[in-house]
């Protein structure tokens, strides 16, 4: 057999969960084969996710900015206060950044001599071989190792009407044609919430229908509660705990019809979105050809991410919640270095750390309050109200909280959770301080340079006591 068929590791996905790994392996000398279905190296975070949405989102902001310019003593020539959108060149931007994106990552993955990537699909024929399908024809291949990275894709809810054209899903707001006058987007999770502002900021009057009682059900309460409060400030009509019955169309307009109270209620729009989340992408995989289990949660894994085929990893989105790139890249050098015979730790999700671009940013790391109460933790929380906050009011955006949820037994910060516009940057020393269990006092020992956000970490610990 060709030696090129004879493989150390299969990686299928080239995605967060997938390339790191591939990556890694590579540059200890494994011979890695990395399958990738879709247009480039980079997944859904890079095509479809978070950087397509972030960078509306910059575009979105950036717009606003200019429209608040008078709250800064700047006075604008013109008419109007805020610029016309030309979506046909923020779309154009995308396009690029994600170009420039993939083809660095490419670049660098070919540039490893024991990698070989393919843009094709891999399917699984038996425990230890897998069929190569490309555009220059198909092979089989054999491993002593695989990683299954392929992702996730949107749920597409058994609504009536769900299917119909021109009803989107996440990946088809991404690619609209233009900012609609009017939208309504089902789900109120992380997309969901993003979304409704970035479009509203851009001009859509949105509607945003979500069924469970709240946004955003596994964050802090009390800071979902506040962006609960920001949306109906920014003009986004809020529906919580909603059952859609169907979508119709109806001369130019969608229209969603739903239940809330026991009455019923309909909002037309000129484009509908599901964004109710997603579900871990496993067709076509072949996974009936191994012992790999799996259900509509995602493959079976153990501690090690390891399958019921033993050699058979799976990393990312198809192992289920939480659904981050970061964490998938966590997981993929996890196993990496697990392949590669290194005794290191596995990343833990109560270590976990995540932003949702929500405005103002909604950061978060380790457990909420709400969660450490129900593990069984006597637990305290530290706060800081952004109103009072030098830099935030300098920034014109002192809506927000600081939380650090901490252990009342022996003062060690297991959660710290942040919304204030510019939280993202503050989850780097939020996740440093839950994932090395610092004490609350070890925290309001550091010195925090003034005038910046960071300081909330600091006063709020000493808050504590």
């Amino acid at each position: 057999m060709n030696k090129h068929n004879e493989l150390d590791v299969l990686v299928i996905g080239g995605g967060p969960g997938g390339t790191p790994a591939a990556l890694a392996l590579a540059q200890a000398g494994k011979r890695v084969l990395l399958v990738e279905a879709g247009q480039g190296l980079g997944g859904t975070c890079l095509f479809e996710g978070c950087i397509p949405s972030k960078i509306f989102r910059e575009a979105a902001a950036r717009r606003r900015e200019i429209a608040r310019a008078a709250e800064f003593g700047l006075r604008l020539s013109g008419s109007g206060a805020a610029p016309d959108i030309d979506w046909a060149a923020v779309q154009a931007r995308r396009h690029r950044i994600l170009s420039q994106r993939a083809q660095g990552a490419l670049m660098k993955a070919r540039a490893l001599p024991s990698l070989e990537v393919v843009f094709g699909r891999a399917r699984l024929t038996g425990p230890r071989s897998a069929l190569i399908e490309a555009d220059d024809g198909s092979r089989e291949v054999h491993f002593d190792r695989a990683i299954l990275a392929t992702g996730s894709m949107p749920v597409r809810p058994p609504v009536p009407g769900a299917d119909l054209p021109g009803v989107l899903d996440s990946t088809g707001l991404i690619e609209i044609g233009a900012v609609p006058g009017t939208l309504a987007l089902i789900g109120a999770g992380p997309v969901g919430v993003e979304m409704a502002q970035i479009f509203a900021m851009l001009g859509s009057r949105v509607t945003l229908l979500e069924g469970m009682p709240r946004i955003l059900m596994p964050v802090d309460v009390v800071l979902a509660g506040m962006l609960a409060q920001r949306l109906a400030a920014d003009g986004i009509a809020l529906q919580t705990a909603v059952a859609v019955n169907a979508i119709e169309r109806r001369q130019q307009q969608h229209v969603v019809c739903y239940t809330r109270d026991g009455k019923d209620a309909e909002v037309a729009a000129d484009a509908v979105a599901i964004v109710a989340g997603r579900q871990p992408n496993v067709a076509g995989l072949g996974l009936e050809n191994t012992a790999v289990r799996f259900d509509q949660h995602g493959v079976k894994v153990d501690a090690l991410l390891e399958s019921n085929e033993p050699g058979i990893f799976a990393t990312g989105d198809l192992v289920g919640q939480p659904m981050f790139a970061h964490w998938a890249t966590a997981q993929a050098l996890a196993v990496a270095r697990h392949i590669l015979g290194h005794d290191a730790p596995y990343p833990r999700p109560e270590h976990n750390s995540a932003v949702i671009f929500s405005y103002p940013e909604l950061g978060m790391a380790g457990l909420t309050e709400e969660a450490a109460r129900a593990a069984g933790l006597d637990v305290a929380v530290a706060e800081y109200d952004y109103q009072i906050d030098a830099r935030a009011q300098i920034s014109a955006d002192a809506f927000g909280r600081l939380r650090v949820v901490y252990d009342r037994t022996d003062r060690r910060v297991i959660g710290v959770h942040a919304l204030v516009e510019g939280a993202a940057d503050l989850m780097g020393e939020a996740a440093l301080a839950v994932r090395l269990g610092l004490r609350i006092d070890q925290l309001a020992a550091a010195i925090h340079p003034h005038p910046t956000l960071t300081e909330a970490f600091g006063l709020a610990a000493l808050a504590a006591g």
